[in-house]
């Protein structure tokens, strides 16, 4: 076969998005290049055709003729080249990637999963254990769960959990010679704090004690679960999310010490890209996570809170 004369592959993606934009400015900032450099890159075409791309005027560019026959001709190339990359690196589209916000993974949603793959056997999951924003337009994922207050960015979030906060501890740890009969008694046990003193602080002036100096000390976790595991085998007393402490409350693995409770401001939020419900996997995913988040089925008349890009809204059904 002989060879192909081919211009610079570089010199037509210049050329495509500078045409695509009429911008040579919006053709750099997408490319990440200068001015100068998309300007180089289509003069070297035009000089290797012989012919004139683009009119220029001012600012301002318009193809001519040639410049709109090769854009229409490079069009469905640069198309047809992305569905053949995206063909042979992508993932089986059986395959379906949830980011979940690490705690929330260990303490409530791999114990459920059986379930879902029980549902789905012809899902494949792949959990991805992050905390931090997720980026749909770069990140190979395809749903994700966050804790915070929602409304993040480029992102719908749909409201999984309310959560609310209160001290548990190991059965073992309580001691008869130091009974805890009122808020105030926590003061003669170690305290397990997650990511900062003040929630302890908080949830002690909610329950009335005035001036909790004292509860500024104590191990520091960065994440719930590990303050749960600590507080589980009986290395002092943590402030449990309802959430997350569900399955240890229910085996007897932690008792709960008050019936005093502090409403958390942030929660459990389902996030995934606008459009990403046209997928048949994350619809049956999000559906699933619902019921099991006791939301009810899709149709309930009571769906969840949703903030989207352009705002707060009701969950789509």
């Amino acid at each position: 076969m002989a060879s192909r004369r081919l211009p610079s592959l570089k010199a037509l993606r210049s050329f495509e998005a500078a045409a695509r934009h009429g911008s040579f400015s919006r053709a750099a900032a997408e490319l990440s290049v200068t001015h100068a450099a998309i300007s180089h890159q289509i003069r070297a075409l035009e000089d290797d055709l012989g012919a004139a791309l683009f009119h220029r005027t001012g600012r301002h560019v318009e193809l001519t003729e040639k410049g709109e026959k090769l854009l229409a001709v490079l069009t469905i190339a640069f198309d047809q080249i992305a569905e053949a990359w995206n063909q042979a690196g992508a993932r089986d589209s059986a395959t379906l990637t949830v980011s979940v916000e690490p705690s929330f993974a260990a303490r409530w949603l791999v114990l459920r999963l059986g379930k879902f793959n029980r549902a789905h056997p012809e899902i494949e999951l792949r959990l991805l254990p992050s905390a931090d924003v997720v980026d749909f337009s770069r990140e190979d994922v395809d749903i994700g769960v966050r804790y915070g207050l929602g409304g993040w960015p480029d992102v719908v979030s749909e409201k999984l959990f309310e959560a609310t906060v209160y001290p548990v501890c190991a059965p073992a740890l309580l001691d008869p010679q130091k009974p805890i009969r009122k808020p105030e008694d926590l003061k003669s046990y170690p305290l397990l704090h997650e990511e900062t003193m003040q929630h302890w602080i908080n949830w002690l002036e909610e329950a009335g004690v005035k001036k909790p100096r004292w509860a500024a000390k104590g191990p520091l976790f960065i994440e719930a679960s590990l303050a749960l595991q600590a507080a589980s085998s009986g290395q002092g007393v943590a402030l449990a999310n309802d959430t997350l402490a569900m399955a240890d409350l229910a085996e007897g693995r932690l008792v709960r010490l008050f019936d005093i409770e502090m409403p958390d401001e942030e929660g459990y939020w389902l996030v995934y890209p606008e459009g990403g419900l046209k997928k048949p996997k994350v619809q049956a995913f999000r559906n699933w996570i619902r019921e099991e988040a006791g939301l009810g089925p899709p149709g309930d008349p009571n769906p969840p809170e949703m903030l989207t890009p352009r705002g707060r809204g009701k969950a789509v059904r």
